[in-house]
């Protein structure tokens, strides 16, 4: 064992606990992973490729990706309106990779980002590891409040204030808030990209995952100018475990994304797998598929959530995999994540997802990984830690 000292950087000398952490045997109401019983059958589609595309699966794979997936990428994103053609997509290992590059390609450590308050913790992880400074905005039922940002914007270019170069966002049920940013401000966000120079990053896992209501055409699909990287990944429509994601822009933009990648390449085995979940339609039949469970999920969690934590306010998403409730004021979303494991339960506290100041009574959930009978005894547990932590006060 080596007895000095050694030489971390900054960003490592914190070792605290990390989110992809849980407390072992709780039931998890807190990770958006993939529900497992539903997990995709891929058997067929590996045998193929093993055997059809050895040479091609068992190499290095391209920098940009596979060209059968940029393009079939392509053609699944036109049915959102988006247009693009394979040299404008580039393939990562998921989404927060791609947002990764986006960032090494724009920002330099002390550079603003503007994102919403809250946003998505595990973005917000690889976003303060670039150094950045986050101009925090907040939200209502439609979004990001594009009237706050365009005053903040507006100040900061008055005093001589650094602009932003990027922003973060996750217009299609948010995450965690659940909201669906409406068409106004979309359009609102295009024109401030426009007047103030940035670029946003539209992250869209979950947008296929809708339960109810009509689609808001992306951002990306109004993008006349390239001001709009499209993020995307089969994570939480296929499955997480692929690792397949991507970033749609100019080839400008992605082309330097590509040269920033210190992995060689993404995985060829995987992104073969993707083509063909994408033209034999299995994707698409595993979409309806996990949306269907998705849905009464969502409902089994929010009746609980009535049912055994009626003081908690919570919001009703129309799709994707989260829930974002508010607690009385003075309840701490921490207490409660921290008695609720006591109980058998693991939650998120809020205080993840805020990008500066926490208002401290906020926690998250996810309701895609555990059965319809388990949320209901998770959230009956919660209510139990949430009922003895108001006796122990």
């Amino acid at each position: 064992m080596y007895a000095g000292k050694y030489r971390f950087s900054r960003r490592a000398e914190v070792l605290g606990k990390s989110v992809y952490d849980h407390a072992e045997g709780a039931i998890m109401l807190s990770v958006g992973s993939a529900y497992p019983p539903i997990l995709p059958d891929l058997s067929r589609e590996a045998s193929d490729s093993a055997k059809a595309y050895v040479a091609e699966v068992m190499q290095y794979g391209p920098l940009m990706g596979l060209a059968d997936l940029r393009e079939a990428i392509s053609d699944y994103v036109a049915a959102d309106g988006v247009k693009c053609t394979p040299n404008e997509v580039l393939i990562t290992n998921g989404a927060k990779h791609a947002t990764d590059l986006a960032c090494r390609v724009f920002t330099e450590p002390g550079d603003k980002i503007i994102v919403t308050a809250p946003t998505y913790m595990t973005t917000l992880q690889c976003l303060r590891s670039h150094g950045l400074t986050f101009v925090a905005i907040p939200q209502d039922k439609d979004g990001m409040r594009t009237d706050i940002l365009a005053a903040r914007l507006a100040t900061m270019r008055a005093n001589g204030d650094a602009l932003p170069k990027l922003l973060f966002d996750v217009p299609d049920f948010h995450n965690p808030t659940g909201i669906t940013m409406s068409l106004e401000r979309r359009k609102a966000l295009l024109a401030l990209a426009e007047e103030y120079d940035f670029v946003l990053i539209e992250d869209d896992p979950y947008r296929r995952i809708r339960f109810e209501g009509d689609p808001v055409p992306p951002i990306k699909s109004m993008d006349a100018n390239g001001r709009v990287i499209a993020v995307g990944t089969v994570s939480k429509i296929l499955a997480p475990g692929l690792r397949v994601g991507w970033a749609i822009g100019p080839n400008e933009i992605v082309r330097r994304m590509a040269m920033q990648k210190a992995d060689g390449g993404s995985c060829p085995f995987t992104q073969r797998l993707v083509v063909d979940a994408i033209r034999s339609n299995k994707l698409a039949e595993h979409i309806d598929l996990v949306t269907d469970h998705m849905r009464v999920h969502r409902d089994t969690m929010i009746d609980a959530l009535a049912e055994f934590l009626p003081d908690a306010q919570v919001r009703r998403p129309n799709g994707g995999y989260f829930l974002w409730a508010e607690l009385p004021e003075g309840v701490s979303g921490d207490a409660l994540a921290e008695k609720a494991v006591e109980h058998g339960v693991e939650i998120g506290s809020g205080r993840l997802c805020f990008p500066n100041e926490d208002p401290g009574n906020f926690i998250r959930f996810s309701y895609s990984y555990v059965d319809p009978n388990t949320i209901r005894e998770g959230i009956r547990r919660l209510g139990e830690a949430y009922r003895n932590m108001a006796i122990a006060a």
